[in-house]
């Protein structure tokens, strides 16, 4: 007896054991079965609606920016990713009962290109007859400040982090690293400026001179829209974009928001402003599809192994422009 005991102890954990291998396989089936592929989950072709309050058929749309804008997610996050969030703003434009959207804005910034897609995708938006009032949460500085330069009415809480109104371009420089570990790299190039931003050296006079014009550029356009969205004389938003983080009693004081008030003071502002005396408040959700939970899960097991953490200094990192608050 006691023998068969460990057999059957045995056999549990070798059952245990492949299916752990065996399961990530057979998902890899399934979706190849399902004509998919590893590029990442689909965006759902349609969001569905969540009702927040309210009633009647014309809606006020919620649209949630939380996090780094532009940041790589998966469907068991809570951050939408930058399609999901397009797409979003997309239905919400073409939705004939959608006569205005609050964007809800949490969020330090993110990539420059990631917050002038959101920006453009706004504008559209405005531009198909919504009205576009933004919420600020407890922080929406840099490139959450961006996106909201399109709406009508900017709401944010006397002490909510905003303003960071600016560029910045972050390079590593891991020579010494290099040199401890015994870790070289050789590089061969077509031209001087190939390689810039290299990690395994410092930057030469010229190269600082390229980049530098590159954030001077972004932040040109950063002014562009403040100045327009706000309609501030540039002067004054050049006086206070400075990099310097505001509260949004000092934003209100700026000029940067309208009014000071939550998320229900910005739903009600959005339907004065489309002249609703009711309406639907939604949100939008989409229940995730199994090929997304396999494709994440896949994604996540096909991980290498890193312990060391060599692969971070061993990657080359490109430089990223962001408008992101960085301390």
């Amino acid at each position: 007896m006691k023998g068969r005991g460990w057999l059957i102890a045995l056999s549990i954990v070798v059952g245990i054991v492949l299916s752990c291998a065996i399961l990530p396989l057979g998902g890899f089936a399934l979706l190849l079965a399902a004509g998919g592929s590893s590029s990442g989950p689909i965006n759902a072709a349609s969001w569905q609606e969540e009702i927040v309050m309210g009633s009647g058929v014309n809606r006020v749309a919620i649209i949630e920016v939380n996090g780094v804008i532009g940041l790589d997610t998966d469907v068991f996050s809570a951050q939408l990713g930058q399609d999901d969030l397009l797409s979003q703003i997309r239905q919400a434009a073409e939705d004939p009962l959608v006569k205005a959207v609050v964007l809800r804005v949490d969020s330090p910034g993110g990539g420059v290109v990631a917050s002038s897609e959101i920006h453009a995708a706004l504008k559209k938006l405005r531009d198909a007859g919504k009205n576009l009032v933004v919420s600020m949460g407890s922080t929406a500085a840099s490139g959450g400040y961006y996106i909201s330069t399109p709406a009508e009415r900017i709401y944010a809480n006397a002490d909510t982090f905003t303003g960071s109104l600016g560029v910045i371009l972050s390079l590593t420089n891991l020579e010494g690293t290099y040199e401890k570990i015994g870790l070289r790299t050789l590089v061969y190039k077509s031209g001087e400026l190939k390689d810039i931003g290299s990690a395994a050296r410092e930057p030469t006079a010229e190269e600082n001179a390229v980049l530098q014009e590159l954030v001077d550029e972004a932040y040109q356009r950063f002014v562009d829209v403040i100045e327009e969205g706000r309609s501030l004389p540039r002067e004054q938003v050049l006086e206070i974009a400075d990099g310097r983080i505001y509260t949004g009693q000092q934003a209100l004081d700026l000029q940067l928001i309208d009014e000071l008030g939550g998320l229900e003071d910005a739903i009600d502002g959005a339907k004065e402003l489309a002249g609703l005396e009711r309406a639907l408040v939604v949100r939008y959700f989409s229940a995730s599809s199994l090929r997304s939970l396999l494709l994440s899960s896949l994604e996540m097991r096909l991980q290498p192994a890193d312990p060391l953490g060599l692969r971070g200094l061993t990657e080359p990192q490109a430089p990223r422009l962001e408008y992101m608050m960085t301390p």
